[in-house]
C-alpha cells in the first residue's frame, strides 16, 4: 500500500464493500476469514497470517480458533473446555485484548523481549509484526481477530490505520457467521449431526417427518436401577458419562449416528438407503469396538459397566414430534420396537450382544446362534445371534 492516507481510505471502502457484498454470502466464519484475507492481500497488505478467535457453545470445546496463511484454506483448532486455566489462555494475546477491550501492536522483529510467549512462537515462524483487536459481540461476548505480516520493517502505519478501520465492520458479520456456526454445533452436540442439517434446512414443523432404513444398535446398562439407588446422583452421571465415552466413539468411528440417549442407554442409526450390507457391517463394527472398550474399564477387579446391545435392520421414521410449541427429534417406528425387544433378551440370554438374522443376512460373523424367539406384539419369528449361548433355543415371548 502507499503510505497516504487517501489509499487507506479507499481500501478501507473496497474492504468493506467486499464485505457486504461476496463477505455476507459467505457460508462460515472460516469461508469469511478466508475471503477476507485474500481481500486484503489483493488491496496490498503483506499479510502472512490472519486469524479469529470466537467463544462457543459446545460440550466439549470454549473456544475456536482459524488460521489462515496466503494460497490456503483456513485451520480450525479447537480448545476444550478449562484452557481458562491454563498457561495457554493466562497471559496470551487473546485474553489480553478480550480483557482490556483494545487493539494490541507488536513488532516481532528484532531479538528483545517480547511481552507474551505466543509472539516468540511467532516471532521463530519469521513474522516481523503483529496486531490483534477484540471482536465485539451481543450479550457482552468477545472475540479476537489478529494479522501478522513477514515483510521487514513490519506494518505501516498506514497499514496498521487500515485494519484498525475494518475492524469494526469486520467484527458485525463475523459475529452473524460465527452464531451460526455456533447454532449448528449446538444442534449437532445435541440432536445429532445429520437433525441438525435437516433443522437448519427447515424441517422445523411438527410432523415433518423423514423416512429412513437404516441398521440400529440399542444399549442399556444392567443394573442402573441399583447403582441409582446406593450413589449420588453426580456420581451416576460421572458413571453414565465413562460408559458413553466408551460407546459413541465407536458409533461415530463407524459413520453412525447417536439419534437419541435413553436414559442408561443410546439408540444410533447407521444409514442403510445407499449401502445397506455396509451399513450394517459398519453398525456390527461398532458394536464390538464399544464392548471392547467397555471391557477396559474397571471397577476395582471387576468390569465397570454391563451393557445389553442389540442389533437390528429396518425402516425409522424420525423428525419433529411434540404438542404445542415444544417439539422433540426422536425416531418412531414398528423396527425400533423389534429393537427394543430383542436387547431385552441379552439378560435372557446372559450374553452382551444380540443381532436379528435380518441384520446378519448375507454378513460374515463369529455370533452363534441362540434361539428362534417370538416377540410379543409382533406376528413373525426372529432367529437371534449372540456372544455366546446359554438359554434354551425357545425363549418365552418379550
Amino acid at each position: 500500500m502507499t503510505r497516504s492516507s487517501q489509499s487507506s481510505s479507499e481500501a478501507v471502502a473496497q474492504a468493506t464493500g467486499w464485505l457486504m457484498g461476496p463477505g455476507r454470502e459467505a457460508v462460515d466464519a472460516a469461508a469469511l476469514l478466508d475471503g477476507f484475507s485474500a481481500c486484503l492481500s489483493g488491496l496490498g497488505l503483506p499479510l502472512a497470517r490472519a486469524t479469529t478467535h470466537a467463544p462457543t457453545l459446545h460440550p466439549s470445546f470454549r473456544w475456536v480458533m482459524r488460521v489462515w496463511h496466503p494460497g490456503t484454506s483456513s485451520l480450525a483448532l479447537r480448545r476444550r473446555h478449562g484452557i481458562e486455566g491454563t498457561p495457554t489462555f493466562h497471559g496470551n494475546t487473546v485474553e489480553h485484548v478480550v480483557e482490556t477491550r483494545t487493539p494490541l501492536q507488536c513488532r516481532l522483529d528484532g531479538d528483545g523481549p517480547l511481552p507474551f510467549p505466543v509472539l516468540g512462537e511467532l516471532r521463530n515462524e519469521g513474522l516481523t509484526d503483529y496486531l490483534i483487536a477484540p471482536l465485539r459481540a451481543a450479550r457482552g461476548r468477545m472475540g479476537a481477530a489478529s494479522w501478522a505480516t513477514a515483510r521487514p520493517g513490519g506494518f505501516t502505519p498506514i497499514e496498521i490505520e487500515t485494519l484498525l478501520a475494518l475492524v469494526e465492520p469486520f467484527s458485525l458479520l463475523f459475529e452473524i457467521k460465527a452464531l451460526d456456526d455456533m447454532l449448528g454445533a449446538v444442534l449437532s452436540a445435541y440432536v445429532g449431526r445429520d437433525p441438525a442439517r435437516q433443522i437448519l434446512a427447515g424441517t422445523v414443523r411438527r410432523g415433518d417427518v423423514r423416512l429412513m432404513r437404516a441398521a440400529m444398535m440399542l444399549t442399556d446398562l444392567r443394573g442402573f436401577g441399583e447403582l441409582s439407588d446406593r450413589q449420588s446422583p453426580d456420581h451416576v452421571v460421572a458413571a453414565l458419562n465413562r460408559m458413553f465415552d466408551a460407546i459413541v466413539p465407536a458409533v461415530e468411528a463407524e459413520g453412525g449416528e447417536v439419534l437419541k440417549y435413553i436414559g442408561d442407554g443410546l439408540l444410533a442409526v447407521f444409514d442403510a438407503d445407499r449401502d445397506e450390507a455396509e451399513a450394517r457391517r459398519a453398525a456390527l463394527r461398532a458394536a464390538e469396538a464399544a464392548l471392547d472398550a467397555l471391557a477396559t474399564l474397571r471397577d476395582g477387579d471387576r468390569a465397570a459397566f454391563e451393557v445389553g446391545v442389540a442389533l437390528h435392520v429396518g425402516e425409522v421414521a424420525y423428525g419433529n414430534i411434540g404438542g404445542g410449541d415444544r417439539v422433540d427429534f426422536t425416531a418412531i417406528g414398528r423396527d425400533l420396537n423389534v429393537l427394543a425387544r430383542v436387547e431385552r433378551l441379552c439378560k435372557t440370554y446372559d450374553t452382551p450382544l444380540i443381532a436379528t438374522d435380518t441384520f446378519l443376512h448375507g454378513l460374515a460373523h463369529a455370533l452363534e446362534p441362540l434361539g428362534i424367539v417370538a416377540l410379543r406384539g409382533f406376528a413373525e419369528r426372529h432367529a437371534l445371534f449372540g456372544c455366546r449361548r446359554t438359554a434354551p433355543v425357545e425363549a418365552p415371548a418379550v
